[in-house]
């Protein structure tokens, strides 16, 4: 039921949402959402428009064009989406909620009808305990908030193995908890964050040895792990291996662990077309699996198959809007497309929703300078360069960014960071490679590709497109290139 603006429960009630999680990681959409609470309540509720939000919320100055500056409408969407968080998890027993229709800046008020009371002879009879175990499942369920329906459903569905007995799969709730936490935190693409991830996909399969998912989720963050060059490609993707196996030998339907197999195929194996089979078959199998056209959509990318990824990439966005890794990945389609303005939506919303994360913040910066915004790129740049430290590929993409823009010391610099991180941890040589170029030194750059190449580092992959044509200098750099092309 919808209530007038009274202030003072609505005033508690917007403190208790801005003190809980997800609001109050957010500073940004915190005070966005005291914003236009406040001016409702203050019956200045008419004045909320995209300009005077651009203006007074997001500092975007008297210059502020809403139709090539789309913060408001990106920044409300990330709203509603922390707000639905919110009421999934901590707010779930909340009376009063505070929502923001769709098409509109002004929030709105709703008071849930209560319970009835028991009948008295109910009411006299002795009341068992909540459950610990019920009363934390309270986070999980925000977790989960991050999933999608179909997602969420390969872990209760009855698969049929190739003998032909179907197996129901359903794993324990503490082994589902460890599963949803797990994808959770792969999806934040940090080094800690899917370290983590694995802790918690290894602690579900040994509370159930059969839990299918849970082992594509293993080999899925080995992956990135190996992708991202946090570790070396063979310790990465040969665990990947084993764990996309074992998923597949347990459940031979399971679409997240044909996902599992094709991003091995692709990214280690440079088997592309037994990459493309595995991909297709996981969305024939479960056409709702966001990480089915994700993956599937930076395959086809990354085969310079641009007009096939976008439909993939929107897809999986529109199945898990809460994604940081599909945002970033349709902000990169959108710029290789030529469409700056989508792909600044996307980023916009990447930092949004991991403000910590260094590669959207570098991304952002990429999506600025894009656009010709020299404040926005170099502000979004300072702000990665806060949080890259110890983070050997986003201390690589930082370089490249600071070299690209004439700031050639601070990338050799930088290197020089990266040289010492690699006498005790491992660097990707592909990293290196790619900011020796971007440096200048095609010698190097050269023999790193090499390395690179012997260790089959992902990245290679990006060589044998016809967009990196501009890396194609000398005949040692054509001669790796041939043999990818011919992997």
């Amino acid at each position: 039921m919808e209530v007038a603006a009274q202030p003072e429960p609505v005033a508690s009630q917007l403190e208790r949402m801005l003190a809980h999680p997800p609001l109050v990681s957010s500073p940004s959409l915190s005070r966005f959402l005291r914003f236009i609470v406040e001016e409702t309540i203050a019956g200045r509720g008419e004045s909320i428009t995209e300009f005077s939000l651009g203006g007074r919320v997001f500092n975007r100055g008297e210059e502020f064009n809403p139709r090539t500056d789309p913060i408001v409408r990106v920044q409300a969407h990330n709203l509603r989406a922390r707000m639905a968080r919110y009421y999934a998890g901590p707010g779930a027993a909340d009376s009063l909620r505070i929502e923001l229709p769709g098409r509109t800046y002004v929030p709105v008020f709703r008071m849930l009808p209560q319970p009835a009371p028991p009948p008295a002879e109910l009411a006299a009879l002795p009341q068992s305990p909540v459950p610990t175990k019920l009363r934390g499942s309270v986070l999980v369920t925000a977790l989960a908030a991050f999933l999608s329906v179909a997602g969420m459903a390969s872990l209760w569905r009855t698969s049929v193995p190739a003998h032909g007995a179907a197996i129901l799969q359903n794993p324990s709730s503490a082994a589902q908890d460890l599963y949803i936490r797990g994808r959770y935190l792969m999806d934040r693409q940090s080094e800690p964050a899917m370290r983590q991830s694995i802790d918690c996909f290894q602690q579900a399969v040994a509370i159930d040895p059969q839990f299918a998912a849970a082992f594509a989720g293993l080999a899925d963050a080995h992956n990135l792990l190996a992708q991202y060059g946090y570790i070396s490609p063979r310790d990465g993707m040969e665990q990947a291996r084993r764990a996309a196996q074992r998923a597949l030998d347990i459940d031979p339907a399971l679409a997240e662990a044909h996902v599992s197999l094709a991003a091995i195929l692709e990214a280690y194996d440079w088997n592309w077309p037994a990459a493309e089979r595995e991909y297709r078959r996981a969305i024939e199998l479960n056409p709702a699996l966001p990480a089915a056209h994700l993956w599937y959509g930076m395959f086809l990318r990354d085969q310079d198959r641009l007009e096939e990824a976008l439909p993939e990439l929107r897809r999986a966005e529109q199945l898990e809007p809460l994604s940081v890794l599909a945002s970033m990945n349709l902000a990169h389609a959108f710029l290789m497309a030529g469409d700056s303005s989508a792909a600044l939506e996307r980023a916009l919303r990447a930092v949004d929703l991991d403000p910590d994360l260094a590669s959207a913040s570098l991304l952002l910066a990429t999506v600025y300078r894009k656009r010709s915004d020299t404040s926005g790129a170099d502000a979004a740049l300072a702000r990665a360069r806060g949080l890259s430290a110890g983070n050997p590929h986003a201390v690589a993409l930082l370089a490249c960014a600071y070299a690209r823009k004439g700031n050639r010391q601070e990338g050799l610099r930088l290197y020089g960071e990266l040289q010492q991180l690699a006498s005790h941890r491992y660097v990707s040589p592909f990293d290196l490679g790619n900011l020796s170029l971007v440096l200048g030194d095609e010698n190097r750059a050269v023999a790193q590709f090499e390395e690179a190449y012997r260790q089959r580092s992902a990245g290679m992959v990006f060589l044998r497109n016809e967009r990196a044509a501009w890396m194609q200098h000398s005949p040692r750099m054509l001669s790796i290139i041939s043999k990818i092309r011919a992997s």
